[in-house]
């Protein structure tokens, strides 16, 4: 069974051939689609059950690496079925993960999904959730766990890129009137692999420190004009990044803080904890002066308008 490492390695892998070719314009691309898709994703609050849908989604977009994404959904998913379970993809083979709801959550350990048939092989190759009896899922696994009190179950695909990383079994668990949203549990595993993309594609966009400091000390150390501009052009796209994803997650405030041109105070968190991130990057470098980040925010949240920001943004 893969280790948590190993599943981060895993992820990764998923989505190796497309980062390697990574641009400026697909991580645009990625960060248009998110965008498109998050308003229908995000339920508004007023409710019990979105109320908890959201803390889900938000858990899962505040984890701190791949793997504790991946924890986080599986802990959401709980909250909408009785039983879930993580495989993980790995060319032919399937293999458990983890899982939450069984009486023995460690008998996944052991467990190998064959991925030619039923609901398996629908999810795979539909990449799609794939819903029925559960005598279409894997017979094995079946066999080694206590028949859920209705028979019915859902298979959903964690889909990186048009690639399978990872399917989720869930049903209703062995009590009988145990919650089963089956349309919630869509909805989580989608926004966990749309944030799983969103959060490579990061990795790869984010300028290693020492690489800002290499071209520091070149410039101080002699002619270096070529040098510097690309250290302009990395900070710049690295300051556009972080403010996109501010704006991201943070879209209801940012409609409300335009409309009270208060969107500082209301994003103040969020801003410095990114303006910080950024510093440490730029702020001893030729390009501190340029002040790419707050250029960003305005053009970005403000849409180049800073009063829309409030009198306490500082400038």
């Amino acid at each position: 069974m893969p280790r948590p490492t190993e599943f981060q390695t895993i992820i990764e892998d998923a989505i190796a051939e497309v980062l390697a070719a990574a641009t400026p314009r697909l991580r645009q691309e990625i960060v248009r689609r998110v965008a498109a898709e998050v308003e229908s994703l995000v339920p508004a609050p007023g409710s019990s059950p979105t109320d908890v849908l959201s803390l889900a989604i938000t858990a899962i977009q505040e984890a701190n690496s791949q793997a504790d994404i991946l924890r986080q959904l599986l802990e959401g998913e709980a909250q909408f079925a009785g039983r879930v379970a993580l495989f993980v993809v790995r060319g032919n083979a399937i293999s458990g993960w983890q899982t939450t709801g069984f009486k023995d959550n460690d008998f996944i350990k052991g467990v190998a999904l064959n991925n030619g048939t039923g609901l398996v092989e629908r999810a795979l190759h539909g990449r799609e959730p794939a819903a029925g009896s559960t005598r279409d899922f894997d017979a094995h696994f079946m066999a080694s766990v206590t028949p859920p009190a209705e028979d019915s179950c859902v298979v959903l695909p964690l889909v990186l890129k048009e690639k399978v990383a990872a399917l989720i079994y869930a049903d209703g668990g062995t009590a009988p009137g145990g919650v089963f949203d089956t349309s919630a549990l869509a909805v989580l595993t989608q926004w966990a692999a749309l944030w799983l993309e969103l959060s490579a594609l990061r990795k790869v966009a984010v300028v290693p420190a020492e690489e800002g400091q290499q071209s520091a000390a070149a410039s101080a150390a002699g002619p270096a004009g070529s040098e510097e501009a690309e250290l302009h052009r990395k900070a710049r796209r690295f300051a556009k990044l972080l403010v996109e994803e501010i704006k991201l997650y943070n879209q209801p405030r940012v409609v409300e803080g335009k409309l009270n041109r208060d969107l500082y105070d209301r994003l103040k968190q969020d801003i410095e904890k990114s303006r910080a991130t950024y510093d440490k990057r730029y702020s001893d470098t030729p390009v501190a002066s340029a002040d790419y980040f707050n250029q960003e925010l305005i053009r970005i949240l403000a849409d180049d308008d800073v009063s829309l920001l409030g009198a306490s943004f500082p400038q």
